[in-house]
């Protein structure tokens, strides 16, 4: 025999609207919360190409400088150091559009990406090795690895956009 009680809260008559409320308002609190979380992942849209020419132009003006000495060689090192840079400045103008404050740990940004970050490595690589393989010059085979380093970070992002996006949509 099943007790009457069994599907009735245990709050008194009357208090279940109460109820109700208040778990329907811990949901949308769950729920913006969620929500929160998941638009501080988005990259912004400029953040890959910026990444790809980044990443790219300082190995095209190491290449042009390759042989002609004195101030290109200056340059040289000048564009490298501000790419470096660039690097850095786009990564902090990229949490501050998401509205980040507080950085993630380096451990739990890398296994975040703990397939991508490894698969465009290794992209870079073999592009890079293809190039050497076949004869092409220093600057070529460096600025192909680089090229293809920074599409595939183009790619991660339009990627992780498109499951945020998607994860957004289900949402609600």
């Amino acid at each position: 025999m099943s007790s009457s009680l069994e599907n009735k809260s245990a709050l008194p008559e009357g208090g279940g609207g109460a109820t109700v409320r208040a778990e329907d308002a811990l949901k949308g609190v769950e729920r913006a919360r969620e929500r929160a979380r998941l638009k501080a992942g988005l990259a912004p849209a400029w953040y890959g190409p910026a990444a790809a020419v980044t990443l790219v132009l300082p190995s095209v003006v190491q290449a042009w400088s390759r042989g002609r000495g004195g101030w290109a060689t200056a340059a040289a090192l000048l564009v490298s150091l501000l790419g470096l840079a660039a690097v850095f400045v786009l990564v902090r103008a990229a949490r501050r559009a998401a509205g980040v404050r507080v950085t993630r740990s380096l451990s739990s940004r890398l296994s975040r990406s703990r397939i991508a970050l490894p698969a465009v490595l290794a992209a870079g690589l073999v592009a890079g090795g293809c190039c050497w393989a076949a004869g092409a010059g220093a600057g070529t085979t460096r600025i192909t690895a680089f090229a293809v380093w920074g599409l595939g970070v183009w790619g991660v992002c339009l990627v992780r956009n498109a499951a945020i996006a998607r994860a957004l949509r289900d949402l609600g």
